[in-house]
């Protein structure tokens, strides 16, 4: 039996169809799906088209991010819809630094789920960022894009954010700038602490120059009142003996005086006493007396 081309073609795109509306996993968070994925969120990943029919550029920035840790690794979810190898939960992982699609590489699953499962549910998945590796996707400029296929043949992408690294890099900046701003701060606390050094210097000069003025003008004032106390005592000795002088003087006077006014009171006590004997003596009237007319 000969087929047409068409009927081929219609025939392949009905088996895609029925196959993805039939998907036995997805990954969660999905690019391009908010909340968690249902079976018809699956894709059916390929070379070249690593995340299936989901656009990448129209999906990138406005998809659910996963935030990676500072060491390059990150956790994503798998659920099942099937038992058995379809609804397998064992998964390899593609990732694009780029976020564009176009540049995969692999990584590494560090825990991976089950191949053959035999119950529907969920596990974690953890994935390892290749070292070296810089996500630089979207506005952001740090997410990567990470594509999953299932043992089963279906899986999806799944955006993740390399918030620690990126941090890493700002702190560096950062760092780098802190540094350039601080080699300014430090020649200047330099020139501020030598010129702190010159003030002081300057201070202990002015100090030592204004204490030796100080001890100058003391030792120039105690000098004069040495001189003034000097002569204020040779003064006083001098006053001293003045007085001394006069006190002797005074002493020599008061001794002539005392001796004149003894000489005086005996001279008197003696005039005194002559002047009784002449008198009893006049009372005797001696003859030549009364004969020449001195009786009385």
């Amino acid at each position: 039996m000969i087929f047409n081309k068409n009927v081929i073609a219609t025939a392949a795109l009905c088996l895609g169809l029925a196959l993805q509306a039939h998907a036995h996993a997805a990954i969660s968070p999905a690019l391009g799906v908010k909340g968690n994925p249902v079976r018809n969120d699956a894709q059916r990943p390929q070379k070249n088209n690593e995340c299936g029919s989901v656009d990448i550029a129209k999906n990138f920035d406005s998809s659910t991010a996963v935030q990676a840790a500072a060491n390059g690794s990150f956790v994503a979810t798998i659920t099942n819809f099937n038992g058995g190898i379809d609804g397998s939960r064992q998964v390899t992982a593609l990732v694009d630094p780029t976020g564009t699609g176009k540049s995969f590489v692999s990584a590494d699953v560090l825990q991976n789920g089950d191949k053959n499962p035999n119950d529907n549910g969920s596990q974690q998945l953890v994935v390892q960022l290749p070292a070296g590796s810089t996500c630089a996707g979207g506005a952001s400029k740090d997410k990567c894009l990470v594509s999953f296929t299932t043992a089963g043949g279906f899986g999806n992408c799944v955006v993740v954010q390399q918030a620690a690294a990126a941090s890493s890099k700002g702190d560096s900046q950062s760092s780098a700038a802190a540094a350039s701003s601080s080699a300014p701060d430090a020649s200047a606390s330099t020139r501020a602490a030598k010129a702190t050094k010159a003030a002081a210097s300057s201070v202990a000069s002015t100090s030592a120059a204004a204490s030796s003025s100080v001890v100058s003008a003391v030792s120039t004032s105690a000098a004069a009142a040495s001189s003034s106390v000097a002569a204020s005592s040779s003064a006083v000795a001098s006053a001293s003996t003045s007085v001394a002088a006069s006190a002797s003087s005074s002493a020599a006077d008061a001794s002539q005086t005392q001796t004149a006014n003894q000489i005086d009171e005996e001279l008197l006590k003696e005039f005194k006493a002559l002047k009784k004997l002449i008198e009893e003596k006049l009372r005797v009237r001696p003859p030549c007396l009364t004969s020449l007319g001195l009786g009385h």
